[in-house]
């Protein structure tokens, strides 16, 4: 096998450990969350059945993620599809014929995955961040319409009606699904599969259980839009402190491809003795693993941050 396609090999299942370690982490933040609030009663004193929104089947997760995935490129969703594919299977062809040399059909292949890693991973940071931004507004509109003495149902029609954008058609659907007759909790899991963020899953809850106990509903809204502006303000703090140390291993990964890329047109040479003669393997093999070694401490460390 060709010694390019160790490195493709290798990038694809970083790339892919890291977003499988990042999903399990907020899936276990989540259940732990859940479980001390099952703690507090059992199944005839609970105001929501909490399992309902932590256990779901396979069938269920890959549906929501299609669904998901369509939600973020928006219109004409196939005609996008088709041409990233395209636009990604020209990639791996340029960079199978100018630095491979490989078998063509299994190059573009792994290219083809780790383009939709990348993309789906890009899409999920692009609606994620403007959650982030409108939930607050959301929050704020509710709390402002049930203060006036609005019902539940007529409060979350009004932030659907003042809100654009995915949370604001989210609110629209919660409110139509409920006019139409739906159970409420069915209602709010179904918004909280295309949400899967834990601030929405606790904003979920409170309104179930607002629902079917009562409470102060604008009182805890309130403070969790201010438990939210804490956690981002918390969120950008975090980010500032370790700016460097991410920008310093972002560059460090990129340097042994961008030399090699250079090495291509510079020193043709010097190029064919690093990737396909015997005698310059181990150049390669030590770069790889050194390069992957120390990615992954810095991974690591930056992951007992997030912590």
């Amino acid at each position: 096998m060709s010694s390019w396609l160790w490195i493709v090999f290798i990038v694809v299942g970083l790339v892919l450990c890291v977003l499988m370690t990042r999903r399990q982490q907020h899936t276990d933040y989540l259940e732990e969350e859940l479980g001390g609030a099952n703690s507090l009663g059992n199944g005839a004193n609970q105001a929501v059945n909490l399992k309902s929104f932590t256990k779901e089947t396979t069938t269920d997760k890959l549906k929501t993620f299609f669904r998901n995935t369509r939600s973020q490129i928006g219109s004409y969703a196939p005609l996008k599809i088709l041409a990233f594919m395209i636009v990604v299977a020209m990639i791996g062809l340029y960079v199978n014929h100018n630095f491979i040399r490989g078998n063509q059909f299994v190059v573009v292949g792994l290219t083809e995955v780790l383009g939709i890693v990348l993309g789906i991973r890009w899409l999920r940071n692009r609606e994620r961040k403007h959650f982030e931004d409108t939930f607050p507004d959301a929050l704020n509109v509710l709390a402002s319409a049930m203060s006036t003495g609005e019902s539940i149902n007529q409060s979350i029609k009004f932030v659907g009606d003042s809100l654009e954008g995915a949370v604001g058609n989210e609110f629209k659907l919660m409110a139509e699904r409920i006019q139409l007759g739906e159970a409420p909790e069915s209602a709010f899991k179904k918004s909280r599969n295309r949400f899967p963020y834990p601030t929405f899953h606790f904003f979920v809850i409170t309104l179930i259980a607002n629902i079917n106990r009562g409470g102060q509903l604008k009182e805890i809204i309130t403070r969790l839009n201010r438990i939210m502006y804490n956690n981002r303000a918390m969120e950008k703090r975090k980010k500032s402190m370790t700016s460097e140390v991410r920008v310093s291993a972002k560059i460090v990964a990129a340097i042994p491809f961008i030399f090699l890329f250079m090495l291509q047109y510079l020193s043709p040479e010097n190029y064919e003795f690093v990737m396909f003669n015997e005698a310059g393997r181990p150049i390669l093999y030590y770069v790889l693993a050194s390069e992957s070694f120390g990615l992954f401490l810095v991974w690591w460390l930056m992951n007992g941050v997030d912590k």
